[in-house]
């Protein structure tokens, strides 16, 4: 059954989702913690999804509240383009990521107590990719690609 995966990258980790079999709701996948080379960052997702057939994936996009790039987009940039040389073929989306960790943060019901936890393991930035996804879902580009999706 193809899925599509959702990537929300940063500088420490990146946050997995992909869709439910249906594509109905974003199920939480797991994070990477980055290492020191894109290179090894992008062999150790390739294995994390080496059994799911990839439909598209959608990146979170960094954007600013007033709509432009943000800091990150550089970062998140080169890690689309050497995502892209690794799926040649499979389409890429982007989605604009704005607060979907705060959003993350507010469903895991994560408080200041707990929150180094919970960002250390991962939990935050996982999440946060679900977040990204369920908002690509409600997009028309989302409701093209459902309708071209073959169940059986």
């Amino acid at each position: 059954m193809k899925r599509i995966v959702s990537l929300d990258v940063g500088i420490k980790y990146v946050g997995v989702a992909m869709t439910d079999p249906l594509w109905n709701f974003p199920v939480v996948t797991g994070t990477l913690q980055r290492k020191e080379s894109i290179a090894d960052d992008l062999a150790r997702l390739s294995e994390m999804l080496k059994d799911v057939e990839i439909s598209a994936f959608v990146i979170g996009w960094p954007l600013n509240m007033s709509g432009d790039e943000g800091k990150m987009t550089p970062v998140v940039r080169g890690f689309e383009k050497r995502l892209k040389e690794l799926f040649p073929g499979v389409p890429f989306f982007r989605q604009d990521e704005s607060g979907s960790s705060d959003e993350a943060i507010e469903v895991k019901n994560i408080t200041p107590r707990n929150y180094m936890k919970n960002k250390r393991s991962g939990v935050v930035d996982r999440t946060a990719a679900a977040v990204i996804l369920g908002r690509f879902m409600e997009t028309k580009e989302f409701k093209e690609l459902k309708e071209k999706m073959v169940i059986f």
